[in-house]
């Protein structure tokens, strides 16, 4: 979208965001949708990302540190439904729901179409694909406290079962919590009998209520007064409206409305004691006088060019339940950023009307997923194994002695950015692996020959990790992936391997239980499993040794070499770093042993191999690379 109004500040970007978040209705009809209370509230927390691209877009990771943390674990229960896809059998996403709430990743994947979308609206980025949506069903799993269920409410299956709408409360040890429901979209593609997409929008915890429409109320003053960063539409904010059948829903007929900004037809489709709940308030808004209030008020907070618009309709065969997927549009035809939206409706069986209203817009702005995800994760981590408290208080001393202290390392913190540090750093990474100071390259810096044996001691080490790569797999993957925290290793050594220690996923295979090659990706398969990696590691590290004691002789015998290196560990924060390093490398070296042996089928508690596994966890260096030469290979799958 091109919207004009991005420049205009805060006032502006809430309002986009404020109307955006006020869609609580959606509709299949290309009409704009009605306008609910619950969405507009929720202006106030647009902020300045009010951008007129889609908020959706695809990511094949889910951002991980993606993924990103909806509650997805819930129980299958449903409190009653519109229509199954056959009588008396669960549809699909009553089984998918279950298998979830039974921590049954792979069953609950199994109903996924290859191509499937999901929309955790938490997050910033839609998932793409069966794979990552597993992956970041697995580490939801391990976020979420382990007696949590997501219990289904109410469901609404279309007649042809192609669309299917869920609200949902989350229980714990069979308690709801507060705060904790939402409504979720559902496309099925009913060949196959899959999820095509899903949409999840889990009510926010805290209620702006009349808050949110303040400041609607103050950005929509500016906007229709100045007309600045809005499309001008004549007549209404009708330019996206369509016709509506002759069998349109009261729902349908209540977005269209809305949109036409006609709050007495609005209020029309609802019944004398409806109860319209919108989940940026705390209670609901029972009786029609008070839902009239309430969409009059929220009318004229928003600007005159808002409509919503119906992205999926789901319709139950008897017609008394409607669930809506939905976004805010400018009326230009394009979405305006996090104005997503899932509503369920209850109707009256006999007159049509609207007896019950839930809508529940997608958070705004700053959406807290991945932090919710990554405090979930540790505080399960940390609670089934206290350990490993270790490498993260060691990480958080790390990371404050060495690049924010000043007076207990030597030299200048990170963050006065010391020319001569950099300098350093570029002439030690020229020198990499000695390649070119042993070939006598022109442009190979002279660096102290201490220095050097020690960071490409240190980078051989870092290296040596990979062998680990199969620590991460499609069943088993890692809130901070494997791959990644090994190539960072290579620049930031210590800073990603405590973290990856600390939130890096258990293995949970049984004795005799083994890990498959085939298992792996094809980074991880050949360069994880290269049977050659720990010797050519260990022949690099030796080289570093030698050079430390022997190398560039102009710079005298050991004991002026040594003192001139204590000269300058003395003023170098680089240098006094890596040795720092290599303290925690060798105390920490060991601790992916255990179930990278238990991968291979060795019986660890048994004392398998007992005399390699004190080796490689206690020997630094040469004892991990003498692990990586001698340890059993991974199956395979093929031949076994």
């Amino acid at each position: 979208m091109t919207m004009r109004f991005f420049g205009f500040g805060l006032f502006l970007a809430a309002a986009a965001a404020a109307a955006a978040a006020a869609a609580p209705l959606p509709s299949s009809f290309q009409v704009a949708s009605p306008l609910s209370p619950s969405s507009l509230s929720k202006a106030s927390s647009i902020g300045l990302h009010a951008s007129l691209q889609s908020s959706t877009t695809s990511n094949g990771i889910g951002n991980p540190f993606a993924s990103l943390l909806d509650a997805f674990g819930s129980s299958a229960k449903s409190s009653s439904s519109g229509q199954r896809s056959r009588k008396n059998e669960p549809s699909v996403v009553e089984n998918f729901i279950s298998a979830i709430n039974n921590n049954d990743i792979p069953t609950a994947s199994s109903y996924l179409s290859d191509d499937c979308t999901y929309a955790d609206t938490k997050y910033y980025d839609t998932i793409v694909g069966r794979s990552d949506i597993k992956r970041h069903l697995y580490l939801e799993e391990g976020a979420l406290p382990e007696s949590q269920t997501r219990v289904i409410d109410e469901i609404v299956v279309d007649a042809d079962n192609t669309a299917i709408c869920t609200q949902w409360h989350i229980e714990r040890d069979g308690i709801a919590i507060e705060n904790e429901r939402g409504c979720s979209f559902y496309t099925v593609n009913v060949v196959e009998n899959k999820i095509s997409s899903l949409m999840d929008v889990p009510e926010p915890k805290s209620k702006p209520g009349d808050a949110g429409l303040n400041v609607l109320n103050a950005a929509s003053k500016i906007i229709d007064g100045t007309g600045v960063g809005y499309l001008e539409v004549d007549g209404g904010a009708s330019a996206s409206s369509s016709v509506l059948s002759a069998g349109a829903t009261c729902v349908e007929k209540y977005f269209d409305a809305w949109n036409r900004r006609d709050m007495t037809a609005a209020v029309a489709c609802f019944a004398e004691q409806c109860s319209y709940e919108d989940t940026q308030y705390r209670d609901a808004f029972v009786g029609k006088d008070k839902l009239e209030a309430h969409l009059l008020r929220v009318a004229d907070c928003l600007p005159k060019s808002f409509v919503f618009v119906v992205d999926s309709l789901a319709v139950s065969v008897d017609r008394t339940k409607v669930g809506v997927q939905w976004h805010l549009e400018n009326g230009d035809g394009e979405a305006l950023p996090f104005t997503r939206g899932c509503s369920y409706y209850k109707l009256d069986g006999r007159t049509g009307l609207i007896v019950e209203g839930f809508d529940v817009p997608e958070p705004a702005v700053v959406k807290t997923g991945s932090l919710q995800l990554l405090g979930g994760t540790l505080q399960r981590k940390v609670s089934a194994e206290p350990i490993r408290l270790i490498p993260i208080a060691v990480w958080a001393a790390y990371m404050g002695i060495v690049f924010i202290s000043d007076g207990i390392l030597p030299g200048a913190n990170a963050l006065q950015l010391e020319q001569r540090t950099w300098e350093e750093v570029r002439d030690l990474s020229i020198n990499f692996f000695l390649v070119s100071p042993l070939l006598h390259l022109p442009f190979a810096p002279v660096v102290h020959p201490m220095l050097e044996g020690v960071f490409n001691l240190l980078l051989s080490w870092a290296a040596m990790f990979a062998g680990f790569l199969s620590d991460e797999r499609e069943d088993k993957p890692n809130l901070f992936p494997m791959l990644p925290a090994v190539a960072g290793m290579q620049f930031l050594t210590s800073a990603f391997l405590l973290p990856y220690l600390a939130l890096r996923t258990s293995e949970q295979l049984e004795v005799n239980d083994a890990v498959y090659k085939s298992d792996l990706g094809t980074i991880e398969s050949t360069l994880g499993e290269f049977r050659g990696l720990g010797a050519l590691m260990a022949t690099v590290g030796t080289g570093s040794i030698a050079w430390f004691f022997g190398g560039r002789p102009e710079f005298g015998g050991f004991g002026e070499r040594y003192a001139s290196f204590i000269d300058l560990l003395s003023i170098d924060r680089v240098g006094s770093s890596f040795i720092v390093d290599l303290v925690i490398f060798a105390l920490f070296q060991g601790w992916l042993v255990d179930d990278d042996m238990r991968r291979r089928g060795v019986n660890v508690d048994g004392g398998e191999l007992a005399a390699l596994r004190i080796i490689a966890k206690f020997v630094p260096f040469f004892g991990l690379a003498a692990y990586l030469s001698l340890r059993p290979p991974l199956a395979d799958a093929r031949s076994d």
